[in-house]
């Protein structure tokens, strides 16, 4: 239900929570991601896989790599966010930066996760489902890969 405020308290208050809550402070660029990797059934934590976020742009140099803990999350992970100009689907408002992230963990098949819209102020938290690699695999090749949807304007 959307309602209209016909007249907001004289010291601006309303205006800088709304502020604070629907947009970033102008001072505020980063984003956050949390991390939680599992089984492919979501039982059990996974201790010790690698989590590599990569800028969309540049998958070939990573901006951090992380190991999870024992209950399957990783250390909170600190990104930076800026307003591209160039994209026509970004609001100067709402803007984001695109991330992309690789898990892996031995016995288990790579996971792919593509355009991870990261926002200024924003906690983003995943799940990652693991799927464990067959022992009858004698040769096991292949990888998860998972694309986020855009949010659309």
């Amino acid at each position: 239900m959307i309602s209209k405020n016909s007249k907001l308290n004289s010291d601006n208050a309303d205006k800088n929570l709304l502020k604070s809550t629907a947009v970033a402070s102008d001072n505020e660029s980063n984003g956050y991601l949390k991390i939680r990797v599992v089984t492919e059934l979501g039982d059990y934590p996974i201790d010790g896989a690698t989590v590599t976020v990569y800028a969309s742009l540049d998958e070939l140099v990573p901006v951090q790599t992380v190991t999870t803990d024992s209950t399957g999350y990783a250390p909170l992970i600190t990104l930076p966010v800026s307003y591209n100009a160039n994209v026509e689907e970004m609001d100067s408002r709402y803007y984001y930066t695109d991330y992309n992230l690789n898990v892996e963990f031995n016995y288990y098949y790579p996971t792919l996760v593509y355009d991870i819209q990261v926002f200024p102020g924003v906690t983003t938290e995943l799940v990652v489902n693991m799927t464990h690699i067959p022992p009858t695999d004698a040769a096991p090749y292949g990888e998860k890969k998972i694309v986020i949807p855009k949010i659309p304007r």
